[in-house]
């Protein structure tokens, strides 16, 4: 975005709008549930709320994914993923377990440095279906849309709530095109309901993004520059990245190729949660549900925001050495879209990145009490990543884009 393109955010109206998002975009913040109506989500919820089982609800997409498409069990804090790739679907569940162990098992190490912050939320899945186990699709096929009822792999996760309503009006009327149709297109629109916003702290927006307008809620990008224009706290937002990075480059030993950080909201879940399921599958470990929960009812009065690390199917397991660092960690961090801050983006958050990126994963290693060689990882990949941008100043990032090493 030019430095002169500016949206005029001073009205009363845009006022009360921007203050909207700030509350909504406030990682810490808990949104009241009334602010959830629409006009069929939440009226189907608020129906299915007094259903003591469900068991008969259609699931209800919500979202669609590059090897899944997501659904929500109505009254229920879960979602079904399920798709036709058995192999990418496995990858995905086995990998963001991984990932979730990884922060439950960190999570009070980390908030004892970063007492003052949230930190990032990982869904956990919770069973693993493939098309061959005949009993659950026998029951379950007819509850997916008509559309959406050919057999696949599929599993069980964590639901992650859209924003609110009052949010998503905000967003329409400060950010979509002047014209009223496409606002109302985008106000009726069913796909709009399911609205997750990604973080792009990487990225400005371009002079032809910003005259044109956005037509779709649907994984809204809010860039840097939109994230400042809201006086929302840009760093507060990086170091929730930075940490959630930290965990799964060193004791998840993950890629993160592909991954995606966003805004969302949950209910509360019980605290019967189990360590979830994340080894790796032998010739029949799916042929059963493995740590399968207890569909937790939903929380109605309150649903905090939280920054959100999914989408782990194109990822890849990583060994902790300095070929790893180079041929697996800095291609996926510049090869995914614009989450990360970015040195020739803006210094300042970079550098605030970067130094929670180094104290997390410092803590996590002493911990590990790693030999220094590993140690000195961390450092190695900001170091290389910084190396490679300024190298490359010209370079695409969609040629470094290597799926399933």
């Amino acid at each position: 975005m030019s430095e002169g393109a500016k949206r005029d955010l001073s009205s009363d109206t845009s006022k009360r709008l921007v203050e909207v998002l700030q509350r909504a975009f406030s990682v810490h913040s808990y949104v009241p549930s009334s602010l959830y109506t629409s006009s069929s989500l939440v009226g189907q919820l608020g129906h299915v709320e007094d259903e003591s089982a469900n068991e008969g609800s259609e699931y209800l997409t919500i979202g669609l994914g590059s090897c899944g498409t997501v659904f929500q069990i109505l009254g229920t804090d879960f979602a079904v993923k399920k798709g036709k790739d058995v192999k990418a679907m496995c990858n995905d569940f086995l990998l963001t377990n991984r990932v979730y162990n990884a922060m439950a098992d960190t999570r009070e190490l980390l908030q004892g440095e970063f007492s003052n912050r949230t930190l990032p939320k990982i869904p956990q899945c919770v069973e693993f279906l493939l098309p061959d186990s005949k009993d659950y699709w026998e029951d379950a096929l007819y509850k997916f849309p008509r559309s959406h009822r050919e057999i696949g792999a599929a599993f069980q996760v964590d639901l992650i709530r859209p924003l609110p309503k009052i949010t998503r009006e905000a967003l329409i009327n400060l950010y979509f095109d002047d014209g009223e149709e496409v606002k109302q297109v985008a106000r009726t629109g069913e796909e709009n309901e399911h609205c997750l916003v990604r973080t792009y702290l990487g990225e400005r927006e371009a002079p032809d993004q910003y005259s044109a307008g956005y037509d779709s809620l649907r994984n809204f990008p809010l860039r840097l520059n939109m994230i400042e224009d809201l006086g929302l706290d840009k760093f507060a937002l990086a170091i929730e990245m930075a940490v959630a990075l930290a965990v799964i480059h060193w004791p998840a030993q993950v890629d993160a190729m592909d991954v995606e950080f966003v805004l969302g909201s949950a209910s509360q879940p019980g605290s019967d949660r189990r360590r979830a399921y994340a080894k790796a599958p032998g010739p029949s470990d799916f042929s059963s549900p493995h740590e399968v929960s207890h569909l937790h009812r939903l929380n109605f009065k309150t649903r905090p925001i939280h920054m959100w690390v999914l989408d782990f199917d194109k990822a890849t397991s990583t060994a902790l050495t300095p070929n790893d660092v180079d041929k697996k960690l800095v291609p996926a961090f510049l090869g995914n879209d614009p989450y990360y801050p970015r040195p020739e983006v803006d210094e300042a958050l970079w550098k605030n990145f970067s130094k929670t990126y180094l104290t997390a994963s410092r803590i996590i290693l002493r911990n590990r009490q790693e030999s220094a060689s590993v140690m000195s990882l961390p450092k190695l990949f900001l170091d290389k990543v910084a190396e490679m941008i300024k190298k490359h100043e010209d370079w695409d990032p969609e040629e470094q884009i290597v799926f399933g090493r």
